[in-house]
């Protein structure tokens, strides 16, 4: 019943199929712009959130919520940076640096705000502007710095 198939074709055919499925995989490239876009929109849902925040007593730890996720997200982001295709490895890196030092600022400025007060909700209040335009410069800047990976 199976003396159909000669040894060394039975062979061949062992051989070939593992490198027939290894080319329906995905590259390193496709691999890591999947995991950076995936990344890239949980941040933008981060700062979508931040975004229509209201600042009352309970923001800052929705604000350290949202920056916990968004390092996090972050950090994968970066560790797929090296397998990107070469075009879009600047503004990928320029996003990230920029989420950074943006965070950073925002977190510096709410913690001295508050030291400087001995009323929280009166520091968040008076920087609520404040805030809310770092954030939305921060959400346009890093949507434009991953229109080059084509995330749909």
């Amino acid at each position: 019943m199976f003396k159909s198939f000669s040894r060394p074709a039975a062979v061949a055919a062992v051989l070939l199929i593992p490198i027939g499925l290894a080319g329906c995989g995905e590259s390193s490239e496709e691999k890591a712009t999947a995991q950076v876009c995936s990344s890239t929109k949980a941040i933008q849902a981060q700062l979508a959130k931040l975004s229509s925040l209201s600042l009352s007593s309970k923001a800052p730890e929705e604000i350290q919520n949202a920056a916990s996720v968004m390092q996090k997200e972050a950090a994968k982001a970066k560790e797929s940076t090296q397998n990107l295709p070469a075009s879009a490895k600047a503004p990928v890196e320029a996003a990230q640096s920029a989420l950074q030092v943006e965070l950073a600022a925002l977190a510096k400025g709410l913690v001295s705000a508050a030291k400087s007060s001995s009323s929280l909700e009166a520091v968040l209040k008076e920087s609520e502007p404040a805030v809310k335009t770092a954030v939305a410069g921060l959400a346009t800047s890093y949507k434009q710095a991953y229109e080059s990976l084509k995330c749909s």
